[in-house]
């Protein structure tokens, strides 16, 4: 990463220090930096490692075509998925906690990447108040959706879980269709697995117990088409369901 400014120099952004990590997709896809995407774009195939835990970072990336995840994985070889970002969406902006990659990326599809130095982003908050207020009204919506994902993880059932990252999906990827949202990415059962910390097998069975619902359709190789207020309904279910156990 590069060499921190002295305190006086760094004021301006002292507010949004342990923001900035969480806030920097919901900035890029506004006009804040429009001007940055025009930069020369990296083609990254599908399978291809972007980055790893513990490379120097001193960049983010803007996705500019195709997905990329961005994941954790433990020494046992456990992997987490922590987004799935398609176009338009930046990855890497967990190095501004520190002067390391925090995670992993990886193409899920045939990507283009386009690299931006932290210094320009720097730059641009400095010059305009209006983006430092943008930033900070970003940082609250991005903090809130962390903690919707932790309380998931920590206390809905994997049904739940599965059902609840569906209905994001949907929302960030999906396109509205005559039968429902589709998703137009191939994500497979195992980044669906990653996604919610279950293991392949049971994420399989419980997309057969929704298909049988009619609450999605899928095929071998294709997109996930979705009933969301469907989901959502049974997700609502499977809440009760949850809080009748507890009171039980």
């Amino acid at each position: 990463m590069a060499t921190r400014s002295a305190p006086s120099d760094r004021r301006p952004l002292e507010l949004a220090d342990h923001l900035e990590c969480t806030t920097l997709s919901s900035l890029l896809r506004g006009k804040l930096c429009e001007q940055l995407k025009a930069r020369p774009a990296r083609r990254v195939p599908a399978g291809r490692v972007l980055y790893v835990r513990g490379d120097a970072a001193r960049s983010v990336f803007l996705v500019r075509s195709g997905l990329v995840k961005t994941s954790m994985v433990s020494e046992g070889g456990e992997e987490l998925t922590l987004r799935v970002c398609p176009r338009g969406e930046i990855i890497g902006e967990l190095c501004w906690c520190s002067g390391e990659r925090r995670e992993q990326a990886v193409a899920l599809e045939a990507s283009e990447v386009v690299e931006i130095p932290l210094t320009d982003l720097i730059a641009q908050l400095k010059r305009s108040p209006e983006a430092m207020a943008d930033f900070i009204v970003a940082a609250c919506d991005q903090l809130a959706d962390a903690y919707d994902k932790l309380e998931s993880r920590s206390f809905e059932s994997t049904a739940a879980r599965l059902v609840r990252t569906l209905i994001r999906l949907a929302r960030d990827l999906g396109e509205q269709t005559a039968n429902g949202i589709s998703i137009p990415h191939y994500i497979k059962q195992e980044e669906l697995a990653h996604l919610i910390g279950a293991r392949r097998e049971v994420v399989s069975t419980w997309l057969n117990r929704l298909r049988a619902r009619r609450l999605l359709s899928y095929t071998r190789k294709g997109r996930i088409t979705m009933d969301v207020s469907g989901l959502a309904a049974y997700l609502q279910t499977l809440s009760r369901a949850r809080t009748q156990s507890e009171r039980g």
